[in-house]
This record gives C-alpha cells, sequence and structure tokens, in this order.
C-alpha cells in the first residue's frame, strides 16, 4: 500500500538532502525539511498504512527546502545563525534556537495606542518587547489589531486604521520589520530581524466597501471573524445565536478572503459558525488562539469533534495561555470576578477612549488586587498533547493572547519563556520534528496555503 507513497518520499528527501548540503554553512534552520523527510521516510518504510499523510509532511518538507535555496545562495557563510548572545556572552546553540518559533497571536498594537513606548528596552506594563523577543528566541508574531465588540463597523474601521498606524511607528529597522508573507517570514529569520505578521481581531467591519482590499494593503494574513459579541454576520461562542453560525452575508466574505489571501479564523466564533467556515473556505482555516474544551471547559475553547474536523481539512489549532482557557478553576474565578465589577467596568469603558492609558493602568491595578488561581505551564502543555492526540501534530500551534491578557501562566509568564515550552514538550514525549511544526512550522504552512488560493 505504501509503494507510491515510499517513491514520493524517497524523492523529497533526495531535494530535502540538497538542500541541507546548500545550506550546511549558511543556514542550519535548513537541516529541518531535511529532518522531516527522513522521519518520514523511515517510517514509510516500517508503517506502510499510515504511509499518505507522512507523504503531507515531506511535500511541506520540500517546501520549506525550496524556500531557504535562495536565501543560502545570496547570504555568506555563517549569516542568519542565531543569536546565540545573551548578557553579552556566546552561549552553545540549544534545539530550540534552531526551530523557527512564532507566536499567532499577540494584543500587542492595543497595548502600544494605549500607552506607546519603545519597544527596544524591557517594559515594566506590558509582556511583549524586543529584547524578551530575542531571549524566547521569537522569530515572528501576530499583531492582532483588536476591535471591541461594543464597535460598530464604521468605527470599527477607524480603530483598526489607529491600531495599524501605531503599530508602524513601533517598528524598528533591522530588529523588528513586518512581514507580508511566509517567504518575508523565512527571510527575516534569517537575518534575525523578529517579524510582525497583522491579524484582525473581529471582523464585524468587513462588508463595509473597500475593507478586505485595505486590510490585504496593511498585510492582515487572518481575520478573527468576531469576538465576545454576535454580530451582524457572524455569531460568537460567548452570546446568543443571531445566525445560527454564519449569515449568507457571512459566508461570502469567507469567499473573498480566501480570494484576498487572507485566512479565516474561527477563534471567538460558535460551533455553528466554526463548521460552516470549514464547508465553505478554500483554505484551511485556524483557530489562532484557542484551547481545548475538554480540558476546560470554556466556551471559548474548541470542541474534540471542531478540533478534529479543523486538523482533517488540513488547518491549524493555536493553544491559547490565558489561564482562565487553561483551566476551570480559573475559568470560575474570571465568572465571579467579572460579575462583581460590573460597576467598575461601566465606568472604566465610558472613560476608555478619552484615556486609554490611565483606564488600562486602572484595570491592571483592579486586577492585580484580585488574582485569579495560578495555572501552570505544564497544564498548558496538556492541553498541547490533546490537540497533537485529536488532530497530530502537524494541525497545532501556539496563540499566546501576550499584551491582551491580565494574567499569565506560571513558567510562560511572557515570550521569553518560549525555550521552555519547548523543553515542556520534549519532556512529554514530543519529538523534535513535532515540536518544530508546532513552534511555528505549522501557521506558516497555513499563511503559505492561504498566499497560495488567492486571486
Amino acid at each position: 500500500m505504501c509503494a507510491g507513497g515510499l517513491h514520493k518520499c524517497k524523492m523529497q528527501e533526495h531535494l530535502c538532502k540538497v538542500g541541507m548540503h546548500m545550506c550546511a554553512e549558511g543556514l542550519p534552520r535548513s537541516k529541518v525539511p531535511a529532518h522531516l523527510c527522513i522521519a518520514a521516510l523511515h517510517k514509510c518504510k516500517t508503517w506502510g498504512h499510515s504511509c499518505n499523510p507522512l507523504v503531507h509532511k515531506c511535500k511541506t518538507a520540500v517546501h520549506l527546502c525550496k524556500t531557504w535555496l535562495p536565501l543560502c545562495k545570496v547570504l555568506p557563510p555563517g549569516a542568519g545563525r542565531r543569536g546565540s548572545l545573551v548578557s553579552g556572552t556566546l552561549r552553545p546553540m540549544r534545539f530550540h534556537d534552531d526551530c523557527l518559533v512564532i507566536d499567532g497571536h499577540t494584543d500587542v498594537p492595543t497595548r502600544l495606542w494605549e500607552e506607546p513606548v519603545d519597544l527596544r528596552k524591557r517594559q515594566r506594563d506590558r509582556q511583549v518587547d524586543l529584547p524578551r523577543l530575542k531571549e524566547g528566541g521569537v522569530d515572528a508574531l501576530v499583531w492582532a489589531l483588536f476591535l471591541p465588540a461594543s464597535l460598530d463597523p464604521e468605527a470599527g474601521r477607524e480603530h483598526a486604521r489607529r491600531l495599524y498606524e501605531a503599530s508602524l511607528e513601533h517598528l524598528v529597522p533591522g530588529e523588528l520589520e513586518g512581514a507580508r508573507s511566509a517567504e518575508d517570514v523565512r527571510r527575516n529569520a534569517a537575518r534575525g530581524i523578529v517579524s510582525v505578521v497583522f491579524g484582525l481581531e473581529n471582523g464585524r467591519p468587513l462588508p463595509l466597501p473597500g475593507m478586505i482590499d485595505e486590510c490585504a494593503r496593511w498585510g492582515v494574513r487572518y481575520v478573527t471573524l468576531t469576538h465576545f459579541g454576535s454580530h451582524e454576520w457572524c455569531d460568537a461562542s460567548t452570546d446568543e445565536s443571531r445566525h445560527g453560525g454564519l449569515s449568507a452575508e457571512g459566508r461570502d466574505l469567507i469567499r473573498r478572503l480566501n480570494r484576498a489571501g487572507i485566512l479565516p479564523d474561527v477563534s471567538h466564533v460558535s460551533d455553528a459558525a466554526a463548521e460552516q467556515v470549514l464547508d465553505v473556505s478554500k483554505v484551511p482555516p485556524i483557530a489562532s488562539h484557542s484551547s481545548a474544551r475538554a480540558l476546560c471547559g470554556h466556551p471559548r475553547n474548541l470542541s474534540d469533534p471542531l478540533i478534529r474536523e479543523i486538523a482533517r481539512r488540513g488547518g491549524v489549532v493555536m493553544a491559547n495561555s490565558f489561564p482562565p482557557f487553561v483551566d476551570d478553576e480559573a475559568a470560575e474565578a474570571l465568572t465571579e470576578r467579572e460579575a462583581s465589577l460590573a460597576e467598575e467596568r461601566r465606568e472604566l469603558s465610558a472613560r476608555y477612549w478619552d484615556e486609554p492609558g490611565p483606564v488600562a493602568r486602572e484595570w491592571a491595578r483592579i486586577y492585580a488586587d484580585r488574582p485569579l488561581p495560578e495555572v501552570t505551564l505544564d497544564r498548558f502543555v496538556d492541553h498541547l498533547v490533546h490537540l497533537i492526540e485529536l488532530g497530530g501534530e502537524e494541525h497545532v500551534g501556539i496563540g499566546s493572547d501576550f499584551d491582551g491578557i491580565h494574567e499569565t501562566l506560571r513558567g510562560f509568564e511572557d515570550p521569553s519563556k518560549f525555550p521552555d515550552l519547548t523543553d515542556a514538550l520534549l519532556a512529554r514525549g514530543v519529538d523534535k520534528g513535532g515540536v518544530r511544526l508546532i513552534l511555528g512550522e505549522n501557521f506558516l504552512r497555513a499563511l503559505a496555503a492561504a498566499e497560495e488560493a488567492a486571486d
């Protein structure tokens, strides 16, 4: 049964070995696709009935090889080696340093709009800055342009523009730069530059004339279809159903996103809406920051059937590190805390748009005085392992939600802790090839698929 697949694996392995040889002195990360092909070839030889999905892994790997080859040809020997300088000293390369690491969801733009800072310096009032990204070996992260559910479409579009403009002002040439494609991310990583990929969180303004085209011009690569509220064309997981999932207009918007090369993101949407996105979308959708409902019952998380179906369609589920989405005790405590803060929320929400910085600081103080139960990195890894068991390592990623959350996991407090996540996954028995996929390659594959499907 595996004969044809074995032949394909051998072909991909040969191409990957050529790429590895050409990149040997310039880009050590090029060994990744060769490793995947060789492992897949071995499995093809021993697991005949399992060959087909492994051939898919080979195809993914050879695509990575082809992407790296042009860079290998132009970079001088030794270029692109991961910055192994920490506190001015040279340390040995770790396995984590040789992985492409991508955080698929952060809320950096909102924090920059609320309170602008110099991201080149370590900041005390937020989780993401360049020093922490570099310490964590993070190659790229998504900056989500977050639109609160209370904003109508016109107001949402204007706020998205403000967030985008604030974001551009905080990029750092040569250190923190925008990336509009999967290839841009790889090219920047080879040069030691952290890539910023834009997402739009809450697609409520999409029906407005020109909005999808504007998102494409900004370099938005995915749109989270809604947030905590159902709106004119999509139902939310945390609100009443208005459409039984997607409206007819919502289905058409998914097709238009496909044509624009923008991924649909089913985090925050209702189960029915997610199922309908899977039916309509030509490209595999993602869930940019959702964990497993079987392990934590918050409705923001995904059910096992949805996780399996997203994986079956070739998509990626990216686990969210916000403690109430990871542990039931924290979720219950969050519900109680939010109920007790209804009066404060009304008062601060009325001031927010005129005084975003002071209001953000006041919320930080309020939450610090009412902490949630502690949740550890190990519990987060439980979710990742569960996602792997349901969908396979080729369909799992990370969307931390950093800078959009007030509480973090013990052991995964900010991007500098990504190496600890890598170590935890390895300790739980995830092989190195799988860890590489989870840390970033799966998300980049999804971006490339959207690019290829665009008109």
